[in-house]
């Protein structure tokens, strides 16, 4: 590339792996073994962007999945590895290839992009909101807990035996990843690329909860706890036995309440979610009521305009109109229409209420990174 030329953005091609990689290594130091694997397993450059001059410096990463929004099997793309080389932050890189990859995102047939960034305000700019909440148990130093006849480490070879459970599990939620077993055990084998490891919970031979952790000398943190109702304390307490005079921290779902004398629990917001196509996605809930609104999208110009319930564009009066960041969290039922009040330009105030009781809230969860 001839010097002094502009920044240009692009779609991600196959060579351009190492750089990613360079560029993974140097915003977010991950170790080599994770980022081996991570850029042998995840790296799909026909669903990634980068934005260079003379070389690579700001580039974002999507993986496709199959997500479940109220029951329903969407297709999108989880965002990850948002990064601008550090000596070329503040100069809008991140801005230009954000809006490119939501729309590339759009012709691929994505109707949503959810990630879990470290700042979730960094993207509400983008219309990128909040759709989901984890519980966050945490302990400075655990005491002795007796370890449970009942905790079993799972070696790599069981690893599917712990997919029923996660599938049961993964349907009680919006938002979430609708793994496939490929997704399944392709997810465990990230986990134990950085040394992770994991333990279930076995009442008659029957696996009622697991966690994925990874331990050092002074820390235990679980990056995936998945139980059967009523098994969360039982399988928590296993994990604690694992942790004796360590920190701790579990990873959990937001509606969970658990209590122990040495350990708090937090509930976060985690986890956010872009809109890429409108019109699809209300296709795809079909949603039924016989009023349209209007929305505003800055990132994806055809999400603009006054729709149907069915997506399509509408000539009537729009009972109110919104944002799409904001509608997206009142779709995948994080937020009602109501409570979203004074981000709203309501027009009609009863058919709005009909509206708002049409679209319950719904349990959100977003328990993968990646």
């Amino acid at each position: 590339m001839a010097e002094n030329t502009s920044p240009s953005v692009r779609v991600a091609l196959a060579e351009d792996r190492k750089d990613f990689y360079r560029l993974w290594k140097i915003c977010f130091g991950d170790s080599d073994a994770f980022c081996d694997w991570f850029f042998s397993r995840r790296f799909v450059p026909e669903y990634s962007v980068c934005l260079e001059q003379e070389e690579i410096l700001s580039c974002m990463q999507s993986f496709p999945y199959t997500f479940r929004i109220r029951g329903k099997q969407i297709p999108g793309a989880m965002l990850c590895g948002v990064s601008t080389h550090p000596d070329h932050r503040k100069k809008g890189y991140m801005g230009e290839i954000f809006r490119y990859e939501m729309n590339l995102l759009r012709q691929k047939g994505c109707l949503v992009a959810p990630h879990t960034p470290a700042v979730l305000e960094s993207y509400f700019s983008f219309g990128h909101f909040p759709v989901a909440d984890a519980a966050y148990l945490e302990s400075q130093c655990v005491p002795f807990v007796p370890q449970s006849e009942n905790m079993h480490t799972i070696e790599k070879q069981e690893w599917e035996n712990l997919f029923p459970l996660y599938r049961e599990f993964a349907a009680k939620y919006s938002g979430i990843v609708d793994r496939t077993k490929e997704d399944f055990l392709r997810k465990c084998a990230d986990y134990a690329a950085d040394g992770g490891k994991c333990s279930a919970y076995i009442e008659n031979n029957e696996i009622k909860g697991y966690g994925f952790y990874y331990q050092t000398e002074t820390d235990l943190t679980c990056v995936e706890a998945v139980a059967k109702d009523g098994y969360y304390h039982a399988l928590t307490e296993g994990l604690f036995a694992l942790a004796e005079g360590c920190r701790f921290s579990a990873k959990l779902p937001p509606e969970l309440y658990l209590s122990f004398p040495f350990a708090k629990l937090k509930k976060r917001q985690k986890g956010v979610m872009g809109l890429c196509n409108l019109s699809a996605l209300m296709q795809a809930l079909d949603m039924v009521f016989p009023y349209a609104f209007r929305v505003q999208d800055a990132v994806v110009g055809e999400n603009n305009g006054c729709f149907d319930c069915k997506g399509d564009q509408s000539g009537e009066p729009p009972v109110f109109e919104i944002s799409a960041g904001h509608l997206l969290q009142v779709l995948v039922g994080y937020r009602t229409l109501e409570e979203l009040r004074e981000h709203i330009r309501i027009f009609a105030e009863e058919k709005f209420a009909e509206i708002n009781e049409y679209l319950p809230k719904c349990r959100c969860y977003i328990i993968d990174e990646y």
